[in-house]
């Protein structure tokens, strides 16, 4: 069938006028009757979002460690010179310290553009008081470190973005930007919640400085002391060489918190847990002897102590006195991989102490069935089938000097009552375990302060010795593992020194670690030694002495 072309033009046309009737019903339906929600949803999209302030963070003493504060850009609002007053003009240059030439250059530009950054309440109430209508502010937030490098990498810092990144920052980013409803007082931005961190500001500015010096002094790249309480896992000071400015983060050369995230092996201060575990599963006695000849063959290995010495029956205090590996390492070789596993398990070695930081290391501790007998006897010392994180073992000490009960380290103290002045409680509860009996690690406690007060008497030990408190205390000097895994370098060590005061009753320890100090032999004792007294005798002052 053939269609006449007369019809055929007919549909034609008809296709069309139909189209243009959809177009013209498709340009009324957005002008006019969506019109006012395509405006809202551009807006939505454009405009600039509302300002939230991150709320502050604070030392234990309420001194301020990082604060939002709100400032302003300045940008030209006119498109002709012509018609402003030149006294305007003038009042403008002085308010913002800008020379009038370089104001007018600016003026000049096209709209929007900006004048100057960084400028306060103040000034903005000025030039609105003076009717200076050419310009117009725009506020932005900006996170301010009063004190820069202090502790940054326990604070942490929030990108251009304003997103948190590292630290507390970023570990609390759900408390300090919870909004809070804040009684009798005005403000003009809503607020997040203000927090409280166990640190001493001012025992973190000494450890940190007395970290530099060591750090430098041994020329070594990298260093950390922790300070905290045995019983409440509060840390009073964690300082962390290198560190970096949160203020200006993007010129950091690295951003990371070695100290959480790095593992090391730590030597004889590792002889604590086990002597602890041996003693908790009655491996030995409190009055075994062990003979000591200076060196130990394990398979095809020879284990040798540090220091010559000539063959001797020696005790469990003659053990830390001298730091023997070799007596170490027969206690080691008593216990059953799966029972020397599963109490250094129990000191939360190997796994994550689930302290309010991000980026915390597991450890390293090899499956108790991979371990062959030279595995039992270096671990024995703290080389061996273990390395863990500076964190994991100040805790483990902790243990032992908190009669048996580890303790949760943590950095939140509480919440800031900003009307009151007053810190509430965490919102956090605290978490214990119990490690090992208390006869066992108060009999390790008089060990360690015994071993200590004699090695002072003696003057071969320089760390512990704080006037007017006796110190419970071990070095540390392990050899340090080659980047691939496969033995040690020769000369390298990692350096430490951990102890607890007063010993009677602690309530301060303090573990110093130096990685790969290159004066002074690299030893615990000569490298850290020094350092923790200094940092022990300015604690018992801030800490011990404001209780």
């Amino acid at each position: 069938m053939f269609v006449k072309y007369n019809q055929r033009l007919f549909i034609v046309q008809l296709g069309f006028v139909l189209a243009f009737v959809i177009i013209i019903g498709q340009l009324f339906n957005l002008q006019v009757i969506k019109s006012k929600l395509i405006v809202l949803e551009s807006q939505r999209h454009f405009q600039k979002p509302p300002v939230f302030l991150r709320g502050d963070i604070r030392d234990r003493a309420g001194n301020l460690l990082a604060l939002d504060l709100i400032t302003y850009d300045i940008y030209n609002n006119v498109s002709e010179l012509n018609k402003i007053p030149e006294d305007k003009i003038n009042a403008l240059g002085k308010l913002l310290n800008i020379s009038r030439d370089i104001l007018v250059q600016k003026l000049h530009q096209k709209r929007n553009t900006k004048i100057i950054s960084g400028i306060n309440e103040k000034t903005v109430s000025k030039i609105k008081q003076l009717n200076i209508d050419f310009v117009y502010p725009i506020h932005k937030v900006a996170r301010v470190y009063p004190h820069k490098n202090l502790a940054s990498h326990l604070i942490g810092f929030v990108n251009n973005d304003h997103k948190s990144q590292h630290g507390v920052e970023y570990y609390h980013d759900n408390l300090i930007t919870k909004l809070t409803q804040r009684k009798d007082i005005i403000e003009l931005f809503p607020r997040g919640t203000d927090i409280v961190l166990t640190i001493d500001s001012v025992l973190q500015e000494y450890a940190e400085e007395e970290l530099v010096k060591a750090t430098k002094e041994s020329k070594s790249n990298k260093g950390t002391i922790i300070v905290l309480s045995p019983k409440t896992g509060e840390i009073y000071a964690w300082a962390i060489y290198p560190n970096y400015n949160p203020n200006t983060f993007y010129k950091a050369s690295s951003l990371k918190n070695w100290a959480i995230t790095d593992v090391y092996e730590p030597g004889s201060t590792f002889k604590i847990v086990t002597v602890a575990s041996a003693l908790e599963n009655m491996i030995i006695q409190k009055d075994s002897m062990f003979y000591d000849p200076g060196y130990l063959k394990v398979g095809k290995r020879i284990i040798k102590n540090h220091h010559k010495n000539k063959p001797q029956q020696i005790s469990l205090l003659e053990l830390f006195k001298q730091s023997s590996n070799v007596a170490s390492a027969q206690i080691g070789l008593l216990m059953q991989p799966e029972i020397f596993y599963n109490s250094i398990k129990n000191f939360v070695v190997g796994e994550k102490t689930n302290i309010d930081l991000p980026g915390e290391s597991t450890g390293l501790l090899l499956d108790y069935n991979k371990w062959r007998n030279i595995d039992l006897a270096t671990t024995a010392f703290g080389q061996g089938a273990v390395s863990l994180t500076p964190i994991q073992l100040a805790c483990a000490v902790s243990a032992i000097a908190n009669h048996g009960i580890w303790v949760q380290p943590h950095l939140l103290k509480g919440i800031w009552e900003p009307v009151y002045e007053i810190i509430q409680n965490s919102p956090y509860p605290s978490v214990t375990k119990n490690v090992v009996s208390k006869d066992t690690a108060d009999f390790v406690s008089v060990l360690l302060r015994q071993s200590v007060k004699e090695n002072i008497e003696s003057m071969a030990y320089i760390g512990g010795n704080v006037s007017g408190y006796e110190v419970a205390g071990k070095t540390g000097t392990a050899q340090k593992i080659r980047p691939d895994g496969k033995g040690y370098f020769g000369g390298h060590t990692v350096a430490s020194f951990v102890g607890y005061l007063p010993a009677e009753d602690p309530q301060i320890l303090i573990l110093v670690v130096v990685d790969d100090p290159r004066t002074g032999g690299g030893w615990g004792n000569t490298i850290c030694g020094p350092v923790f007294n200094s940092v022990a005798d300015f604690a018992v002052k801030r800490i011990l002495k404001n209780h």
